[in-house]
């Protein structure tokens, strides 16, 4: 899950030989990205400027934030300065910026009270709705020149039940979703629940610009909500004295303020550069431990009683980013923290530079007891241990996802609305070939049948059709055929190229289009481009209009059988053991979420349940 695209490094050069370039007026309060660059490891230092497109990265956007978070975690206060350098090829009279927490539910959690402009022209501020906000220069800002806009903000921290972040609980959610037709939109981003505070898309971000356009609300909430623009931040924290935070980028001061009224406080400033989201989360019930993996040290942050799905989080980052290193190029931080997360809506976890969250959900399945212990216990018994592989296997499997959007958009930026596809099925895939790098062939076979091909199969059962892989998120029917094409489907694209130009050209391309595109935003065809060079051309063209364009997923794929999906998510021996009853508390489930499922009756069920299991 992954943000939008500001095309400042791309239109960076676009200006001909006719288009005059103003040179930025000195600043004696302009900031120094020196201090910022701490974030990055040290060859990333000495080339970033250049990798992303700018003469110097004082050129890039700083969000510099000043956050008070309330005692309870209830509600936090930002002061937001944005300091901007006109790098997008024409001459701007206004600039528009997105709080993408507001642009989901019907109570947008942040507002805006007030803002203001200095170190260039003058400027008008408004809301023009909860999640945009109009920066009107009242003189136009030329190329080369700059603008800070100071914004003050208010954000309510939304309450996650106590109970919701529960497997089941999210599961039964995800099958309301399903027969409904709607997206969670929601994941709980900008929230506080399990006694963890969640601060990302909370403060005011440079929306997309294309064609010489602000993008404004979008049409769907499916899929990532944010900014693809690489910027940096500098974020100080003002929290309860007991608070531990994770952030992406690195620490570089944390103290304890003299006790006030309120009564102590601790404040931690953060750095973070180039980066292309940010986020934060704050427990006082945060415990951590730690990997180096080579120059970065990885970090994982859960609560006390989920210390040991925390070490294996730790285990599976750090094993990942080291097998992602290997094939794909060099990861640009000094560190990565991955970090237990209230999410919802069917989040299994979210991504930031630097920053992964996994869903509480996936630290504690607890499949073994209550209700699925129940149903385990109806359909045969002794499967336990069947389900804890399974669930050991997905927080595995998520955290190397995550992991892997490091690198897809994070290092190589792309457009996370207009072509999905292009980060979640790779970093799909990637996870993919993490397994087959620790485990072996077998390994990733029955990680890719249960994590990656159920997804289509899924769709398929419940009456989906196949489809295009390749298309904005607003095309997409709903929350079904958005996870059976781009997580489902997608990702074997990569599979079949692999086995037709071999691994070794296969991985060939794959570090070319990284270092070709490192901090800069890739073309949506830019691997099949880099794929498509020497002999075989022609097939992955044609693999490439196969897979991402038309729909031939049955036929690739195989036809969706409840048996084999059964068998996918808890291996033949247990599916064998859980008998036929499984099959058909499979169909049940199918028919009630599947089309024309609100005028199924006790009566229907009642025959499908009586029925035998098909062959």
């Amino acid at each position: 899950m992954a943000r939008g695209a500001w095309l400042a490094l791309v239109l960076a050069g676009a200006c001909t030989a006719g288009c005059k370039k103003a040179t930025a007026p000195p600043a004696k309060t302009w900031y120094d990205a020196a201090p910022l660059a701490l974030s990055l490891r040290a060859d990333d230092r000495a080339t970033a400027a250049s990798a992303a497109g700018v003469k110097s990265l004082n050129d890039l956007p700083l969000y510099d934030l000043e956050i008070e978070l309330a005692d309870d975690l209830a509600r936090a206060e930002v002061k937001e300065t944005l300091f901007f350098t006109n790098s997008l090829g024409k001459r701007l009279d206004e600039l528009v910026l997105r709080v993408y927490a507001n642009a989901v539910g019907e109570a947008p959690p942040v507002k805006l009270v007030n803002g203001a402009c200095s170190d260039g022209p003058s400027c008008s501020v408004s809301a023009a709705s909860p999640s945009v906000i109009v920066v009107k220069l009242l003189t136009p800002l030329a190329e080369g020149e700059r603008v800070k806009v100071a914004l003050t903000l208010t954000a309510e921290l939304k309450v996650i039940e106590p109970g919701r972040t529960s497997m089941l609980a999210q599961g039964l959610e995800s099958l309301d979703r399903l027969k409904s037709g709607k997206s969670a939109g929601d994941y709980g981003l900008l929230a506080r629940g399990d006694e963890i505070a969640s601060l990302a898309s909370f403060y005011a971000v440079l929306g997309r610009h294309r064609d010489g356009k602000w993008d404004k609300p979008e049409a769907s909430q499916l899929g990532d909500l944010g900014a693809d623009g690489l910027s940096h931040v500098r974020a100080t924290l003002t929290a309860p004295a007991d608070a531990k935070v994770a952030a992406a980028g690195i620490v570089d001061k944390s103290e304890l303020l003299p006790a006030g009224d309120a009564g102590a406080r601790r404040q931690t400033r953060i750095v973070a550069a180039l980066v292309r989201d940010f986020a934060l989360l704050v427990s006082a019930r945060f415990e951590s431990a730690t990997r180096r993996v080579g120059e970065v040290e990885v970090r994982s942050h859960y609560v006390a009683r989920d210390e040991e799905s925390g070490k294996r989080v730790l285990d599976a980052a750090a094993s990942s980013l080291a097998t992602y290193e290997k094939l794909f190029g060099r990861y640009p931080y000094v560190d990565l923290d991955v970090v237990e997360a209230p999410l919802v809506g069917g989040a299994g976890g979210v991504e930031f530079s630097g920053l992964v969250t996994v869903a509480s959900m996936l630290y504690r399945p607890a499949f073994s007891d209550g209700p699925f212990g129940m149903i385990a216990g109806l359909l045969g018994g002794g499967t336990s241990g069947a389900m804890k592989d399974m669930t050991d296997s997905m927080l595995e499997f998520v955290t190397a996802h995550e992991v892997a959007h490091q690198w897809w958009p994070g290092l190589v930026g792309s457009d996370s609305r207009e072509h999905p596809f292009q980060d979640e099925s790779l970093a799909q895939w990637s996870a993919v070939l993490y397994a087959k790098e620790r485990y072996g062939p077998e390994r990733a076979k029955q990680e890719a049948d249960r994590q990656v091909l159920a997804n289509y199969h899924t769709m398929r059962l419940l009456g989906g059709d196949d489809g295009a892989v390749d298309r904005p998120v607003s095309s997409f029917a709903g929350e079904l055929a958005y996870a059976g094409l781009v997580y489902g489907k997608g990702p074997f694209f990569y599979r079949e190229v692999a086995k037709a130009v071999g691994d070794d050209a296969f991985f060939t391309a794959l570090r070319a289009y990284v270092t070709q595109h490192r901090f800069k935003q890739a073309p949506a065809r830019g691997l099949v481009d880099e794929l498509s060079k020497g002999d075989h051309g022609a097939k992955v063209r044609e693999l490439s209009k196969r897979w991402l364009d038309e729909a031939h997923g049955d036929e690739d794929l195989g036809k969706p059988d409840m048996r084999a999906l059964l068998a996918s998510f808890l291996g033949e021996e247990a599916a064998k053991q859980m008998g036929p009853q499984a099959e058909v508390a499979m169909k049940l489930l199918l028919k009630l979420l599947g089309p024309g499922s609100g005028k199924v009756d006790a009566g229907d069920l009642l025959k499908d349940l009586l029925a035998p299991p098909g062959p």
